[in-house]
């Protein structure tokens, strides 16, 4: 939500997607309502096609245009690879990676007949360093890197710009789990001894989202030293 509200404050028509928590949803359009350009909060489950493709059509009848699309929808479940339920890696890799590619088929279409567009991945650090107990997750956002690489070479020449930007360590919902002594460990592996600032995160993205000349690129944003990249 606090990304959304940094689009709203530049000015840009936002929508946000959620699937199940109707008291954040509820929030969201409290929040995205006090803006000079009301925003929409809008349900729907980014693994299923059906679904995404009728977001992004209802959006476009009434925006008429469809200038960025940002993929952060996320779910984890922490465990080890052989405690990994086969249905929780599938659900992981349903919403990180599948729907990334869903999101992007749909809006695709979209910026084609528009001739111009931008998506953005949201990615992890760890998805080229690895991370223990969380296989699931890294192999999803690694998939996300190679997915955002493969359509930023097949639609650079239609003038659609593919980024991922790597957030860095802040403590979200799928961070809330981690122990004190797991945050330490995760702290000491930032060459600033820092973690990252949520509100550069979203200045960066929302400036991200109106460049023209930018795109196959991955962006950590933070201290770490990354992996394979």
């Amino acid at each position: 939500m606090a990304l959304a509200e940094s689009f709203a404050q530049k000015g840009w028509k936002v929508a946000v997607c959620y699937h199940q928590d109707e008291a954040s949803a509820q929030t969201a359009r409290e929040k995205l309502a006090s803006y000079p350009v009301p925003g929409e909060v809008l349900r729907c489950d980014v693994s299923q096609g059906e679904p995404v493709e009728e977001m992004i059509q209802g959006l476009m009848d009434r925006w008429g245009i469809l200038d960025a699309v940002i993929h952060n929808a996320g779910a984890t479940w922490n465990a080890r690879i052989p405690n990994i339920d086969e249905a929780q890696w599938e659900d992981t890799l349903g919403v990180h990676l599948k729907g990334a590619f869903l999101v992007s088929q749909a809006a695709i279409k979209t910026m084609l007949k528009q001739k111009e567009g931008h998506l953005i991945f949201i990615s992890s650090v760890a998805a080229t360093t690895g991370n223990i107990g969380q296989g699931s997750y890294t192999a999803a956002k690694a998939g996300v890197i190679g997915l955002a690489k493969s359509v930023a070479r097949e639609y650079g020449s239609k003038n659609i710009k593919v980024n991922v930007v790597c957030p860095g360590f802040h403590k979200t919902k799928l961070a809330e789990g981690l122990s004190p002594e797991a945050e330490q460990t995760i702290l000491e592996k930032h060459l600033l001894g820092k973690t990252t600032d949520l509100k550069e995160v979203r200045e960066f993205v929302v400036w991200l989202a109106g460049t023209q000349t930018i795109s196959g690129q991955v962006f950590n944003l933070d201290s770490r030293l990354p992996g394979w990249l």
